[in-house]
């Protein structure tokens, strides 16, 4: 396989974070403390891993449970799959019968950002698949993933996933179970007036311009996962850093279109959005503002 990007995406290391939706906690206290605990626990639950290890058709089915109904994922190889399309894809494999383990196996889990009801966090996810020959269990894949929860009735539950590939899998790329319902958008409205505010920010024509509007766009808090450097912590204070500099040799027009926006979920003062580039895009409302909270870039995978 080889990894093709749709487009020029240099420029796009550039984007960065601004503030307000409940403020998001800017100290590690206790409270975030213990969250991050539980969502940890939350997380291990999601992907069937640590503790909470079952047969393959006992994880599909308790997903489709555990899964928020407006819950989708952007996968390793790039495609945009709603919980639908998730389990359909999922519950497929089920006659293969993989192996107790195969799978993902998160680690270095960390929370991000919290706003009220709704959390940001990050893993780095390993997949281990089973040698044909041997069927012995070993690491082939892993990704940097961008881990979304929503509380829910007093429960804490998985809102929404991006991987970025660190290793991408080998071999032929598994077909997805695309649903056939046209897809139809949770808020029109608001679509329109994200889809502007996420154009603005990546617009080139003045790249001063642009470092002040990102500057006001994103939150304190904001980071992204890069598709073309995923280990890295890309963070507002870095882009707010960079972008000045690129501003003196940027010539007009240079750099990213966006293209394809689609607001894939909302949940109260929180908005999931992604693009054509494979980008989950996080918004949050903050005193009466949208703003971008963060994001995940995954490269779109080709045989």
């Amino acid at each position: 396989m080889k990894c093709k990007w749709v487009l020029s995406l240099f420029l796009l290391a550039s984007c960065g974070p601004a503030n307000n939706a409940p403020p998001a906690a800017t100290q590690r206290s206790n409270e975030n403390a213990d969250l991050e605990k539980t969502l940890w626990d939350v997380n291990q639950q999601w992907l069937c891993s640590g503790p909470y290890q079952k047969p393959y058709k006992d994880c599909v089915e308790f997903r489709s449970k555990y899964w928020v109904d407006q819950f989708f994922e952007v996968i390793p190889s790039g495609e945009l799959l709603n919980k639908e399309e998730m389990v359909a894809t999922q519950t497929a494999a089920i006659p293969s019968n993989p192996a107790p383990g195969t799978g993902p196996n998160p680690d270095a889990f960390k929370l991000r950002a919290v706003y009220g009801d709704f959390a940001m966090a990050t893993d780095h996810t390993n997949f281990k698949t089973a040698d044909k020959k041997s069927g012995k269990l070993a690491f082939t894949s892993n990704a940097k993933v961008l881990r979304l929860f929503v509380k829910e009735n007093g429960t804490w539950r998985p809102a929404a996933a991006g991987l970025v590939p660190i290793i991408s899998p080998t071999g032929p790329l598994n077909p997805s179970k695309h649903s056939t319902t046209p897809r139809k958008s949770p808020n029109e409205q608001l679509e329109k007036e994200l889809a502007e505010a996420d154009r603005a920010w990546m617009d080139s024509s003045d790249m001063n311009k642009r470092v002040a509007y990102i500057g006001k766009l994103f939150t304190d808090q904001w980071f992204e996962i890069l598709g073309w450097d995923p280990t890295r912590d890309t963070s507002k204070a870095m882009v707010l850093d960079v972008l000045p500099k690129l501003a003196a040799t940027a010539k007009p027009g240079e750099g990213v279109v966006q293209d394809q926006f689609q607001l894939q979920a909302v949940f109260g003062d929180v908005a999931l959005a992604s693009d054509r580039h494979r980008s989950l895009l996080v918004f949050v409302k903050q005193n009466g503002e949208w703003r971008s909270a963060g994001a995940s870039l995954t490269p779109i995978l080709t045989p």
